[in-house]
């Protein structure tokens, strides 16, 4: 981590000289000014994290200083000294927004302690800042040559409403996130962004919750109710984990993507609707089409352009990448100021295969964001397998396998452990370990009898 820079404003010369001594001991960037005029001029050319100012000087004291400072850098933490005991000055200038007050003669240890405190909070302001900066033009997707590919790709969909786009990838790889910047990125972003995960709801439930339902049609139908593709009128309708939703419901889902109606439960005319559709789905649907899960007429009509999104392990260059964004977004939600992370950890983070992809990321960041007691993540802090458990010493058992088939195996080994270690830390209770794992319950029922883990 680079050396925070310190602006030190006092008129007199010896002082000046001292407070050097010790906070470049401490590892500080110092720079000087004798009085407040001189301090401003510093600042335009020459950047500081935080200002010690004296309060009583020539030409502009330190309160003033202060009022300016804060017109025209509002975070840049200032801390002042003063020789005179003045409560009522203090408490002014802490409500003016001066990081602290302290009084000469002061505390060395002290005074090192609250500098560098302010130093952190302001770089981890700035850090927030700048990653709201990026997000603002759009969802992050990495640095790497597959995110600049999908964002390419995005802007060449997002205007092409009439482009049925279907979406693919593992689970905690963004398939929402992507769906969320084709429709800001569309002539429909001013319309609503409706989205409805198709494994979440029983069939019943999910048949009302997309079409709809008139007064009467069932027990605690008191009312006629618009569905989710009428309240998507002129926006976007996405359907997340498409491949869960019940054949039945399938049926009257390509009906409605043809006609571009819906009929509602218990109703009889078909009501339009002018929303565009975007889908999703984790499963292989040409897997579900041969096992009669899924129809094959409802594929073609929903899967015009696929995009399928790359697993983290896939791009290992973006890893360290949103390590870092999901670190800032720790710091700033825990109130923590962690600013990195060591050597050992960095090397870690690249070597795990990511099961859970960006989502397991983000929560192994956070989890060890939280439980840091110190100023960086070491390789412990985050908790991830470094021995034959990693995908890596999983894939390496046969060395005949193509490159594909050894990755799909290390990931299907590293999946089924989550889940199993999931259920075990919920005590078998399977709605529980779906919640831990931010999935459906269908999802986990599907993926428990695959790996032979149902009971």
């Amino acid at each position: 981590m680079k050396p925070f820079n310190l602006l030190i404003v006092d008129d007199e010369p010896d002082l000046r000289w001292v407070l050097r001594g010790l906070f470049e001991d401490a590892g500080f960037n110092v720079a000087e000014a004798g009085d407040g005029e001189a301090a401003l001029q510093s600042l335009q050319s020459t950047p500081a994290d935080v200002v010690l100012s004296d309060v009583r000087m020539p030409q502009l004291p330190g309160l003033e200083l202060l009022r300016k400072v804060r017109a025209s850098m509002p975070d840049l933490p200032v801390v002042l000294l003063s020789a005179v005991e003045d409560i009522a000055t203090a408490v002014d200038a802490i409500k003016e927004g001066a990081f602290d007050w302290q009084q000469k003669p002061y505390d060395p240890e002290r005074l090192l302690l609250t500098v560098q405190r302010a130093a952190e909070q302001y770089a981890l302001k700035r850090e927030v800042q700048e990653l709201r900066s990026s997000l603002r033009g759009g969802a992050d997707f990495g640095t790497s040559v597959a995110a600049a590919g999908l964002q390419r790709t995005i802007d060449l969909l997002a205007p092409q409403l009439q482009v049925a786009v279907l979406i693919t990838g593992e689970s905690g790889t963004g398939k929402e996130v992507v769906a969320r910047e084709i429709h800001r990125r569309s002539p429909v972003a001013a319309g609503p962004f409706v989205a409805v995960d198709c494994g979440a709801l029983p069939e019943p439930l999910l048949e009302s919750q997309l079409f709809g339902h008139k007064q009467g049609a069932f027990t605690g139908a008191d009312r006629d109710r618009p569905g989710l593709f009428a309240l998507a009128h002129g926006g976007t309708l996405f359907l997340d984990e498409l491949g869960n939703l019940p054949l039945p419901l399938q049926a009257k889902l390509l009906r409605a993507v043809q006609e571009r109606a819906v009929v509602p439960v218990g109703g009889r005319e078909p009501v339009p609707f002018d929303a565009r559709l975007l889908t999703a789905t984790n499963c292989d649907l040409e897997l579900e089409m041969r096992e009669g899960r899924f129809r094959i007429d409802l594929y073609h009509r929903v899967a015009e352009f696929t995009l399928v999104l790359e697993s983290l392990r896939e791009r290992p260059d973006d890893v360290l990448h949103f390590a870092r964004v999901f670190l800032a977004e720790a710091n700033l939600a825990m109130g923590r100021q962690v600013h990195g992370f060591t050597a050992a950890a960095a090397k870690a983070l690249q070597r795990y295969g990511w099961p859970g992809n960006l989502r397991e990321l983000r929560n192994i960041v956070r989890r060890a964001t939280l439980l840091c007691a110190s100023r960086e993540l070491d390789a412990a802090d985050l908790g991830l397998p470094a021995n034959d458990d990693t995908p890596a010493a999983v894939a390496a058992g046969d060395a005949s396998l193509p490159l594909t088939e050894r990755i799909k195996q290390a990931t299907d080994a590293m999946e089924a452990r989550i889940l199993e270690d999931t259920l075990t830390a919920h005590g078998g209770n399977k709605a529980a370990a779906a919640r831990a794992l931010q999935i459906d319950y269908t999802t986990l029922h599907r993926k428990l009898k695959r790996y032979g883990l149902w009971q």
